[in-house]
């Protein structure tokens, strides 16, 4: 058992109590979607008073760690974050299998939309034509990390059939000849809005990553333009600069 200093000036044992299970869950000794040890364990095990042991839970749920469960316990919801590299165009099932996550996708939604003015003027068609809009919830090791919306001009000849898309778009466009040439993309931070949160499985006052790419073919046409929220708490992006 990890012992408490009882010592005069220590930090107060809530603290304590949260720093030991906060390595624990860190060091996967209690894995992501797994109990810890309740208030009354908690109290036994380190012969504490409830109200102690109540705050050192209370301080993992601040940091996002765990969250309560009503009938089931304290729960870890804390998983690693995923870090990408930008230095070549790569699809999220190839990001994720270099890393060892076994990709999934547990929404998608294949349609026909009309191109507004925003999206006539980038696809270099008339305001009114129709586009496709491909929106998909794409996951790491079962848990969701990204919600995508996607658009691409008629020419990909997508079939109007959500379970065909539950692995890489770009797989299947290349199989059609079609492969980005070049991509550019803008990241910012934001709150998102209800829909999001919903497909993303987020509180409230969780910000999400978005990222928005235009990939263009060798000719400059424009192949797909997709913006993308990220799990703030999954993903982060590592850029690598040298001087020229």
């Amino acid at each position: 058992m990890d012992k408490l200093n009882m010592s005069r000036g220590a930090p107060p044992l809530y603290l304590q109590i949260s720093q030991i299970l906060r390595e624990k869950i860190m060091s996967k000794e209690y894995a992501y979607n797994t109990i810890i040890p309740s208030e009354a364990e908690l109290q036994k095990t380190y012969d504490v008073s409830r109200i102690t042991a109540r705050q050192a839970i209370q301080e993992l749920e601040k940091d996002g760690l765990v969250k309560r469960s009503r009938g089931v316990g304290t729960v870890v919801v804390y998983q690693e974050r995923i870090e990408e590299y930008l230095s070549n165009i790569k699809s999220f099932t190839n990001e994720m299998r270099d890393r060892g996550i076994v990709p999934s996708t547990s929404f998608a939604h294949m349609e026909l939309e009309r191109a507004d003015e925003k999206l006539a003027a980038l696809f270099g068609v008339e305001k009114g034509e129709q586009l496709y809009r491909l929106e998909r919830v794409r996951n790491g090791d079962g848990s969701p990390i990204v919600l995508f919306v996607s658009y691409f001009t008629l020419e990909c000849g997508f079939v109007l059939d959500d379970s065909l898309y539950g692995g890489s778009i770009y797989e299947i466009l290349q199989e059609k000849g079609l492969t980005p040439e070049h991509v550019e993309e803008c990241f910012d931070c934001m709150m998102p809005e209800p829909w999001v949160r919903e497909h993303l499985d987020i509180r409230k006052t969780m910000p999400v990553l978005r990222r928005i790419r235009r990939a263009y073919m060798a000719d400059g046409r424009m192949l797909e333009y997709t913006t993308s929220y990220y799990r703030s708490d999954r993903y982060a992006y590592y850029v690598t600069l040298k001087k020229t």
